[in-house]
């Protein structure tokens, strides 16, 4: 617990010190929920979710920050409670992909904000029903929507007019099959991947394409589909097929990740495993095996114990595999397997987990009101018990990396640097949410710094803050 509290010392003393940095909401405004986004390296913006009780009307209160200064925007309002699905910049215009419900159907609505003449333009809402994922870029959003009939790309380019391809499914049996009926994560490969997907269903934004993966676990290949994003009339392609069996018998289980026109995948028993990559437009492959002597060549895990054990872990039947691709500044890869526990979820959007957690936080506050009038004793350890002790627990580092060259060659450079940092947000998170007297905390992370709102409690307001990553 002494761990606990030097971290909320530190979070206390970092608020406290720049108490100046808060703003207060007239009292007829009753806060919801708060939200943050990068627009650039020094400069965020914060939006604050409320409910006007003057009115009934939903208050959208929108703020820059840029480290030392907080700018007010105009707040707008809606008759129903606003959720963000995306967010993206074109300029000086910040497009806010927003939701929302009235009864059973679903709406978005793209909200443009001008930062610098602080105009607001509410876009005209359009259907939202049969929702799939969003794949986000800087200045662009792309949905994708899904049901029995048709699947439909929707890209939302700036402030320009919205851009809907509609695929009949009925006409495209082969993508309708493809497809499936089950979830589709998106990839968010433009920042650093630690773990990627266990879906088997994937897609990824690759400069003007959308390229579609399926896994199929027992029989060891991925399967691939590319959409083409700037001539949206032409079909999927052909499904291509990349195998990775042994000659005999298939791995038990098997992984794979999309980066830069090449397929890398991952297969592993309890004692065998393999690297198995292919060029999507050559078709040519590299199979790299993955035993003991390539102990000597492991990157980025210090603490890694070796493949034998790695393997022998990665096996068991409590976790899942996972394989990323993360490109370096000079122009190489680190290619990083590992594996998770089968409850583990990628989330392309990270801010759910904050969402989630302060939905749990919720959950445990109301579960401790229940317990106040239960006689204490012994037992198992409660809910938040468990949390902190989880949380003071630094996670075991099982991973191991491989860097590679164009060739798919492995080389033996300490010197070679990730071209995104590699930063823990959970962590990041936990210490902000482990402070009692926030509420509402939101928070978003760019290049250096790592930016947060939250209500005080003690001080009546929000307070804006920047720590360096």
């Amino acid at each position: 617990m002494n761990l606990f509290l030097k971290i909320s010392f530190v979070f206390l003393f970092a608020y406290n010190s720049f108490a100046n940095n808060f703003i207060k909401l007239p009292k007829h405004f009753k806060t919801e929920n708060t939200f943050s986004g990068n627009l650039s390296d020094n400069r965020s913006f914060h939006l604050v979710f409320s409910k006007n009780k003057k009115n009934k009307m939903y208050t959208v209160h929108s703020f820059l920050f840029d480290g030392d200064k907080i700018t007010e925007l105009t707040p707008f309002e809606n008759k129903k409670s606003y959720s963000v699905l995306s967010f993206h910049q074109d300029k000086d215009i910040l497009s806010l992909l927003l939701t929302y419900k009235i009864k059973k159907d679903s709406y978005i609505q793209r909200v443009d904000v001008n930062t610098m003449t602080n105009e607001i333009i509410k876009n005209e809402p359009k259907e939202h029903d049969d929702f799939l994922t969003v794949i986000r870029d800087n200045n662009r959003s792309i949905l994708l929507y899904k049901n029995d009939d048709k699947f439909v790309i929707s890209q939302f380019n700036g402030t320009n007019e919205v851009v809907e391809f509609t695929l009949n499914l009925k006409e495209n049996i082969e993508f309708k099959d493809f497809i499936g009926s089950t979830s589709i994560d998106a990839v968010k490969t433009d920042e650093f991947v630690a773990n990627g997907s266990t879906l088997s269903s994937r897609v990824y934004l690759d400069q003007s394409n959308l390229i579609f993966t399926k896994e199929n676990v027992s029989d060891n290949y991925t399967e691939l589909v590319k959409i083409p994003l700037n001539n949206l009339e032409l079909l999927p392609s052909k499904i291509k097929r990349f195998d990775n069996k042994k000659e005999v018998k298939a791995f038990k289980k098997f992984t794979s990740f999309y980066h830069n026109n090449k397929i890398y995948q991952f297969g592993n028993d309890k004692k065998e495993a393999n690297v198995k990559i292919h060029n999507i437009n050559t078709n040519s492959s590299t199979n790299i095996n993955i035993n003991s002597s390539l102990d000597s060549k492991i990157k980025g895990n210090e603490s890694f114990s070796g493949m034998e054990e790695f393997l022998k872990k990665a096996g068991k039947n409590k976790y899942n595999t996972t394989i990323t691709v993360n490109p370096t500044k000079d122009n190489h890869v680190k290619v990083r397997v590992d594996y998770v526990d089968v409850n583990y979820s990628y989330h392309y959007n990270w801010w759910w987990h904050h969402q989630q957690f302060m939905m749990w936080q919720q959950h445990n506050m109301m579960m401790n009101n229940i317990r106040t009038s239960v006689p204490g004793g012994f037992g198992p350890s409660q809910p938040n018990d468990l949390y902190f002790n989880t949380y003071l627990i630094e996670k075991e580092k099982r991973y191991f990396e491989l860097l590679l060259n164009d060739s798919n060659e492995i080389l033996n450079d300490n010197s070679s640097k990730y071209k995104y940092k590699d930063v823990d947000k959970k962590k990041y998170i936990k210490k902000l949410e482990s402070i009692s007297d926030l509420r509402h905390e939101s928070s978003c992370f760019s290049e250096n710094s790592y930016r947060y709102i939250g209500y005080s409690r003690k001080l009546k307001g929000f307070i804006f803050q920047t720590n360096k990553i």
